[in-house]
């Protein structure tokens, strides 16, 4: 059995057509793993799989299948085992000469479709040939774990059951990838490891106070390729300068794992809300159905007191007053969105931004129409 090896840098420069292969960190809640992409032999694996790692949606998804001696699956739920929608599929290139060898990253499709294979990989555990292709399609290999094996070891051997949509094979504790991220190596190799973390968590926020945001996504994606630690201020740094950057779903699905992780008590929270708001906004894989579910209000003209009557001022009361009570409603409403396991995280997370902007309209309508009685009631005296 004859393994497949990538050809190394150096012979890769010197073949005519080739190109040099693309490394990926993978973080995760049990350590950091390298996949090395065949981008030749995959090429429309490699691209789908690179678009997914572009705009961040690994980050929050979990490992949501184990099989012992088999595979380590994930790329494709979130930490509530709720589906992350994916992009279309890609077609099936099994026949490449790539084996499912132990180490080895394949495409997870559906068995009776071929062609179905979309955001979600899994990690050969052992060697895996019933899964290669013969006359018919099988699992298209596009990569293999170059350092990290044991990391990968380790989630393989978790004790597994039922959970959420699951009936089997769910891994206790889930763990979470926190991050799928290109490797610069050579940007990386001149960062010294002693105080690493900081020294790339600096990097990050000296661009973003320079308003650069290209550079501010580099260096982000500098920290996440060490698998720096978790860090709720870089998350938010990030979603700001991919949003100023046009990357809005990279904005969004970080900042979902950040509201996935972290408590209102937060300091970056309300920013990052802000920011959530933002960047669902005419984003094309926006939450649509908060509209059809629940009614905003719309907040009323506010009542000059300084030239009102006193039927005028009544009046302004009484439209405050619908506005309070169908903002009431509507906060009502949206607790059973923000409350429901059924329903996505980018709907949940809609559903948060819209009751505190609705919570803060409410205060800001209320605030000035007593500004406006005080000004009413200064005339009559």
């Amino acid at each position: 059995m004859t393994r497949h090896r990538w050809l190394p840098a150096a012979a890769a420069l010197v073949c005519s057509g080739a190109a040099l292969a693309t490394d990926v960190a993978v973080c995760t809640d049990e350590g950091r793993f390298v996949i090395e992409l065949d981008d030749a032999k995959a090429p429309k694996h490699v691209e789908n799989f690179l678009r997914y790692v572009d705009m961040g949606f690994y980050t929050g998804t979990v490992f949501h299948r184990v099989a012992p001696s088999f595979v380590v699956e994930g790329g494709g739920v979130d930490r509530k085992l709720l589906r992350k929608p994916p992009l279309p599929p890609v077609e099936n290139e099994s026949h490449n000469g790539l084996r499912n060898l132990r180490g080895t990253v394949a495409a997870a499709r559906s068995e009776e479709d071929p062609d179905s294979a979309n955001s979600q990989f899994f990690v050969n555990l052992v060697d895996n040939e019933r899964l290669d292709a013969t006359k018919e399609p099988g699992y298209t290999v596009f990569g293999r774990v170059t350092a990290g094996i044991e990391v990968v070891d380790r989630i393989g051997q978790l004790p597994t059951g039922a959970s959420g949509p699951f009936k089997s094979q769910v891994p206790t504790p889930l763990v979470a990838i926190q991050s799928v991220t290109r490797i610069d190596t050579a940007a990386l190799a001149a960062v010294p490891e002693e105080g690493r973390d900081a020294a790339l968590k600096a990097s990050v926020q000296t661009a973003a106070a320079a308003q650069d945001h290209a550079a501010t996504l580099r260096a982000a994606d500098l920290y996440h390729a060490a698998c720096g630690a978790p860090d709720r201020e870089i998350a938010v740094i990030e979603a700001k300068a991919a949003l100023e950057a046009d990357q809005r779903r990279r904005a969004v699905f970080v900042l979902e794992d950040y509201f996935a992780t972290t408590k209102e008590d937060d300091a970056n929270y309300a920013e990052a809300l802000e920011l959530y708001r933002n960047a669902i906004r005419d984003n094309e894989q926006s939450p649509t159905l908060l509209a059809d579910d629940c009614l905003p209000p719309t907040a009323p003209t506010i009542t000059d007191g300084s030239t009102a009557s006193m039927e005028e001022m009544l009046a302004g009361q009484g439209h405050v007053k619908q506005f309070v009570a169908a903002g009431d409603a509507y906060i009502a409403c949206l607790a059973k969105i923000i409350d429901s396991p059924e329903r996505s995280p980018a709907d949940r997370n809609a559903a948060t931004a819209e009751h505190n902007r609705t919570v803060k309209s409410m205060e800001q309508v209320a605030a000035e129409f007593n500004a406006q009685i005080r000004v009413f009631k200064g005339r009559r005296q």
